[in-house]
């Protein structure tokens, strides 16, 4: 069968696909948190969720920075069929022999080190997440923007989890079936993205591979991307070190509700790389480039700080509804990590404006800063604060690399400045999350979906009316196309 032409879809698409993806990342969590966390208890939550970060790290060492790499080269040679299925059996290639060193370093690990030793079931469970991550070829479907395809994977497969969660995990001991489970609603799907792949290229075994010219570029994504992995779950794995698993209970709570908001904070950012690689390599890309991360930022402040007044106001009815009155300890850890809802993303779209730029090197040598400044902080805060220390850990780490990201394209910022509405932003929340306050002190000790519900909607409904007064410009060049149609239909009536 012929190979197809991948068909690229507006970013607009992508962005839509892409927000229906994270939505259901709010969903599903929210069906699935608040059972398994009081059936299986802070303990086993803790063991998984420590398991998940150990194993998670071979991951990011077996794909050598592929993710990134893998976007940029397959966006750049989308539209040629030879160079497509080159790339990408190149690719593979080294991924296949990557992961299978890698694995067996991992079982080696396994069986030495006392804290895996602790539940070797558990831990090799989650080994065949390596597998699956490495050979579920994302970047490639990334890289061509099938991002259709990506969400409706996705979602068949997170919806086959929840089935299989309820109807196997019933009690404590099935942790070791959750994590089953896990495995498969998250990594599962990564299979069908082997068999579709005929679709796009062909695989030739007479054909002359050139797999060295890849070497040198990908060292840079190669530590930019363990590196980054590393840092971004520092927190997690010392605490695991040096903590409980209890506390580390508690913390995945406080985890798991940051990286849902985050989440959806960068729905619209974590679509961008192909399309900012494609117009770096046109001659006259460059502005078109500076518009699209502007209003990507713009996005960011808007939806960010919209989180993280939500959480820090909603702090104790969040916790109640997702963990239980058993949670309620994590509670100062959730409103610190609030605010790498924000600065994560904002980190993520000046990376991947690094990364079309060519800048990976740099990119690399701020994540390894990055890395570092993570292991001081969390050896120095987490023995003496405990979870509240992973979290100062977590946002210290992040400021860190913000700091220095901004400094590096500070030049690229100014440029932009004039497409950012920051002061709009900012008062529209200032003025939003004090009535929010307000409503939240009025309505204590009713029902705690009660409380949840109204202060939200205190918070949120005054915000966007606030930058709709202000006239923002996100979210007017949202509104814009809507009122057009609205008033057109009405004329033709």
């Amino acid at each position: 069968m012929a190979e197809q032409k991948p068909k690229i879809r507006s970013v607009k698409y992508n962005v839509l696909m892409n927000m229906i993806l994270t939505t259901s990342s709010f969903i599903f969590p929210l069906i699935t948190v608040p059972y398994v966390s009081r059936v299986i208890g802070p303990d086993g939550m803790g063991a998984i969720s420590w398991a998940q970060t150990f194993v998670s790290y071979f991951s990011l060492v077996a794909v050598l920075g592929i993710n990134a790499y893998g976007i940029r080269e397959v966006a750049r040679v989308r539209n040629d069929q030879e160079k497509l299925s080159a790339v990408t059996q190149e690719l593979m290639t080294i991924l296949v022999v990557s992961t299978a060193i890698t694995y067996a370093v991992f079982l080696l690990t396994t069986f030495t080190i006392p804290k895996a030793r602790e539940d070797e079931p558990l831990m090799l469970i989650f080994g065949a997440s390596i597998w699956l991550t490495s050979c579920g070829i994302n970047w490639f479907y990334q890289g061509i923007e099938q991002y259709g395809y990506i969400t409706a994977r996705n979602l068949v497969f997170k919806a086959l989890g929840l089935v299989l969660m309820f109807a196997f995990v019933h009690q404590s001991s099935d942790y070791r079936t959750y994590a089953v489970i896990l495995i498969i609603g998250s990594a599962g799907s990564n299979l069908f993205n082997l068999i579709k792949l005929h679709e796009y290229v062909h695989f030739n075994r007479h054909r002359k591979l050139n797999i060295r010219r890849h070497f040198k570029p990908m060292f840079s994504f190669t530590v930019s991307s363990v590196s980054s992995g590393m840092y971004g779950q520092l927190d997690m794995l010392f605490l695991g070190f040096l903590g409980t698993n209890n506390a580390m209970g508690l913390y995945q709570l406080v985890a798991k509700i940051r990286n849902i908001a985050g989440s959806a904070v960068n729905s619209v950012g974590s679509v961008m790389l192909p399309r900012l690689s494609y117009y770096e390599s046109q001659e006259d890309g460059h502005d078109r480039t500076s518009r699209l991360v502007a209003k990507n930022l713009n996005f960011l402040f808007i939806a960010g700080l919209l989180f993280i007044a939500g959480i820090v106001i909603c702090a104790d009815p969040i916790i109640l509804i997702l963990g239980g009155q058993q949670y309620l300890g994590a509670r100062l850890a959730l409103i610190i990590s609030s605010l790498t809802i924000l600065v994560s993303p904002i980190n993520t779209i000046l990376s991947q404006y690094m990364i079309a730029r060519g800048q990976e090197k740099l990119y690399a040598i701020i994540n390894t800063i990055g890395l570092v400044g993570g292991v001081m902080l969390c050896l120095s805060l987490i023995p003496t604060f405990g979870i509240a220390g992973a979290a100062l850990s977590s946002i210290g780490i992040e400021i860190i690399t913000l700091v220095l990201r901004g400094f590096f394209v500070r030049s690229f910022l100014r440029e932009i400045t004039r497409h950012l509405d920051f002061g709009r932003i900012f008062i529209a929340f200032a003025l939003s999350s004090l009535i929010g306050f307000a409503t939240a002190h009025a309505v204590h000790g009713i029902n705690v979906f009660g409380q949840f519900i109204i202060c939200a909607l205190a918070i949120g409904v005054p915000y966007l009316a606030l930058l709709l007064l202000f006239r923002e410009s996100f979210i007017c060049s949202i509104l814009k196309p809507i009122i057009a149609k609205i008033v057109a239909k009405v004329r033709r009536k």
